[in-house]
């Protein structure tokens, strides 16, 4: 016959691998982190921006009807041109063979006054090939109304 007092020593230690099998086994399963890449650039122009702006530039996956990827937005209080921006996207969000534009857009009052954008068509290959220039065009004020 057995002693049940012998029985407690050899029921904790399989408690114990029990609970560092499970923990080792949620811990693989554990996501990893999305790798954030940043794309920097410049708007420019040759013209003075008005007092308040809010300035919207966004990464659109051209493949995928313009679908955002990314997107920064900021009032530019006294801003003038040039800018420059950085823009921060999941490298989860960029897929092969998709071609990818940054739209920069410039609003006044809540209308849109200059707009500008950029190719960065090699996303997928070289996470942050884009750094350039957007050339910011003003819009005709008779079609921002």
């Amino acid at each position: 016959m057995m002693n049940h007092n012998n029985q407690w020593p050899l029921f904790l230690t399989l408690i114990c691998v029990f609970f560092s099998i499970g923990g080792q086994a949620q811990a693989q399963m554990q996501p990893t982190d999305p790798v954030i890449h940043k794309m920097t650039g410049t708007l420019i122009g040759d013209y003075p921006l008005p007092n308040d702006v809010f300035v919207v530039v966004s990464l659109n996956d051209q493949t995928q009807h313009n679908q955002v990827v990314a997107k920064y937005k900021f009032h530019g209080d006294g801003l003038t041109l040039p800018i420059d921006f950085q823009l921060a996207y999941s490298e989860s969000n960029i897929r092969q063979n998709h071609r990818y534009r940054i739209q920069a857009e410039i609003f006044e009052q809540g209308h849109l006054r200059y707009t500008g954008a950029g190719n960065a068509a090699e996303l997928a290959l070289e996470p942050d090939v884009y750094d350039g220039q957007i050339r910011m065009t003003p819009v005709n004020s008779a079609s921002s109304h």
